[in-house]
């Protein structure tokens, strides 16, 4: 089970370079990791408000996730939607 957007991104680095049978050059894993990182901003933002997420006056961005974690009640469940549907989409053989 994946409880923090750092934990679904590191799980998506190593799915990817298990599945590619390689170790992944840093840009890959930076762009990994963003392409995660917008995809949840994007599903949070159909659950949260941006209003919502500031009146939790977090401290810093784990702060942040934290509160997010107790406010929104699928937030489990979202983070690993998130991380299934990149893979999926990540990993497909693109249309030429």
């Amino acid at each position: 089970m994946l409880k923090t957007l750092s934990e679904a991104k590191n799980y998506a680095i190593n799915r990817v370079s298990e599945i590619e049978g390689e170790e992944l050059l840093e840009t890959e894993k930076i762009l990994i990791q963003s392409q995660i990182e917008e995809l949840f901003s994007d599903k949070l933002s159909d659950v949260i408000s941006d209003e919502e997420v500031e009146a939790l006056q977090a401290e810093d961005l784990d702060d942040l996730e934290w509160k997010l974690f107790y406010k929104v009640p699928n937030y489990v469940s979202l983070l690993e939607d998130t991380t299934a549907e990149f893979l999926a989409e990540y990993l497909s053989p693109s249309e030429k």
